[in-house]
């Protein structure tokens, strides 16, 4: 007596984690798999195809912790709605942290981390400032203590006589006060900054 049977032999591989189940189901219709086939078509190392054949299951992306984690809280304060403090640019937050707090990373590796903190980037972004819980401590900088400088480089300017030139205008806000002056020049040396912050 023989029994007819349809079995469906079809099976798509569309990554290494389909393999086991393919091994699974070539064994049962004892037919040999051509690793070295399977290799070149997911372009992969026939070994990988043979780990993954045997079971190997790769562990879950741990998410990564960030060392500046550690000062969520202090960010958070300094952009909330109680610091009188404003931070214009990311590169001023992170040097602040890295002389006031002892922060210690890269400025690239601080922009993605606050690009990536929603509440921090809207700060940024859209001068939307921190809701401060209630309870949270005010930071305040006192008097004579802290000013910020930076430069607004580059700036295309045209002339009365059409000629076309860069300028720079610095502009140093105090910590306290909030009272801001500015400079402009063409050019940017150690001597004219210097110069301005002994003027300001």
């Amino acid at each position: 007596m023989y029994i007819t049977l349809d079995v469906q032999t079809n099976f798509e591989i569309n990554s290494l984690s389909d393999l086991p189940k393919f091994k699974q189901l070539m064994e049962n219709l004892k037919m040999k798999i051509n690793k070295s086939q399977l290799a070149r078509k997911m372009d992969v190392d026939r070994r990988t195809v043979d780990k993954y054949l045997n079971g190997f299951i790769p562990k879950g992306t741990k998410e990564k912790t960030s060392i500046i984690d550690d000062y969520y809280e202090v960010i958070a304060a300094l952009l909330s709605e109680d610091s009188k403090q404003v931070f214009y640019y990311r590169r001023v937050l992170w040097q602040y942290l890295k002389d006031s707090h002892g922060l210690e990373c890269g400025s690239s590796t601080f922009r993605r981390y606050i690009a990536k903190t929603p509440e921090f980037a809207a700060y940024f972004t859209d001068q939307v400032r921190i809701p401060s819980p209630k309870g949270t401590t005010r930071f305040e900088t006192p008097p004579g203590q802290q000013a910020q400088f930076d430069w607004k480089e580059s700036i295309p300017f045209e002339t009365s006589d059409g000629e076309k030139v860069e300028v720079n205008v610095g502009v140093l806000v105090l910590g306290y006060s909030r009272f801001r002056v500015f400079t402009l020049t063409l050019r940017k040396t150690q001597d004219i900054l210097f110069s301005f912050l002994t003027e300001a």
